[in-house]
């Protein structure tokens, strides 16, 4: 195999499936757009370790068109193909399709019979960057690394020289996955001088919370231990932190979080049980998606002045990640950058919304 990036088989809502195999024979289009095995391929994220992905802009070559990068994080049921599409539909709904490369990336568990170099993870493990399984193939990597990797590559210049934004987003699971992500990667402070990373946060089950208080009724207190003993362990606050998050500090988990641009997109109409977190721990973040939602963000104002977390409602919209995506407001947050849509009348609308 040889190093750096090169193309190989790659495995909303319908049940996984096994990753297509790569056909070689295939001409790939500009944008490729299809969740088929001509978009797929693979990019190095260890010394001889490889992360299978969907892209719209092949990324082993780089395109100097490109301005805007949109990595899109599947759910629970790892369908990195629907999400793809997802993605591209979204963008030519917003027509950027020409000028927006659109990756999703695969993290697999053993049931999608990944390749001998491709590390995989438990199906819970990948969204809270936990390291790979120890029966892969070694050394185990974080599924965080792996991602930090997929930034590093968008963010390289010689491959893509216009790119200024970096979208990082991830609905249901993948939200879960994003918003831990953003408050502990390091790759934006280092790896990516020239261009804005953001992240997009849809309709995750919890969030992660930066200090001991949940919502009690009528203000955030620290909840009676004796009830619910856990729940403040990773991933729905800090402490337990697994091995990538276990040697940063607290100060630095909440300074990184801070410091983020993160955009917490909720469906008005997200209020059903349908794959919900119902544990102790993720009870006491709310009752539903999209109370869970509106309650971090009233968490982040109350306790930290300086924090960078917006909230955008999409009206009518339940547990879908098309339906958030492709809404006027998703469209915003995906492809404008906070100061266009945040003037925009679709923003305007989802402030209403809450009021």
């Amino acid at each position: 195999m040889t190093a750096g990036l090169t193309l190989a088989s790659c495995g909303s809502d319908p049940p996984p499936t096994q990753p297509p195999p790569v056909d070689t024979t295939a001409v790939r289009p500009v944008p490729c757009t299809t969740g088929t095995a001509t978009c797929a391929e693979r990019i190095e994220i260890a010394g001889g370790l490889f992360l299978p992905i969907f892209s719209s802009h092949e990324l082993a070559t780089g395109d100097a068109s490109v301005t805007r990068a949109v990595i899109a994080v599947h759910g629970i049921d790892r369908n990195a193909d629907d999400y793809f599409v997802t993605g591209n539909v979204a963008a030519a709904a917003a027509r950027a399709g020409a000028t927006a490369v659109i990756v999703a990336p695969h993290f697999q568990t053993s049931d999608d019979a990944p390749e001998s170099d491709e590390p995989f993870w438990s199906s819970a493990g990948w969204r809270k960057g936990h390291l790979s399984r120890p029966e892969g193939p070694s050394p185990r990597v974080s599924s965080y690394l792996a991602m930090d990797r997929l930034i590093e590559t968008l963010a390289n210049r010689s491959l893509f020289p216009q790119i200024a934004t970096i979208v990082l987003t991830g609905h249901s699971a993948g939200g879960q996955f994003v918003h831990r992500f953003a408050a502990t990667s390091p790759v934006e402070d280092v790896s990516v001088p020239s261009a804005r990373v953001r992240y997009v946060v849809a309709n995750p089950s919890t969030y992660l919370y930066l200090r001991p208080e949940r919502w009690q009724r009528t203000e955030f207190a620290v909840p009676d231990r004796t009830l619910c003993s856990d729940y403040n362990e990773w991933h729905y606050g800090l402490e337990d932190r697994p091995s990538r998050v276990e040697g940063l500090e607290i100060d630095t988990v909440q300074a990184r979080t801070l410091r983020r641009d993160v955009t917490i997109l909720i469906g008005s109409a997200d209020s059903t049980s349908s794959n919900l977190d119902v544990s102790c721990g993720a009870n006491l973040q709310g009752r539903h998606r999209f109370e869970r939602g509106e309650l971090l963000v009233r968490f982040m104002n109350e306790f930290f002045d300086a924090h960078s977390h917006r909230e955008l409602v999409v009206p009518g919209v339940g547990h879908s990640s098309r339906d958030m995506w492709t809404s006027s407001v998703g469209l915003g947050a995906l492809f404008q950058d906070p100061a266009g849509y945040g003037a925009s009348a679709e923003y305007r609308k989802s402030l209403d919304t809450r009021n």
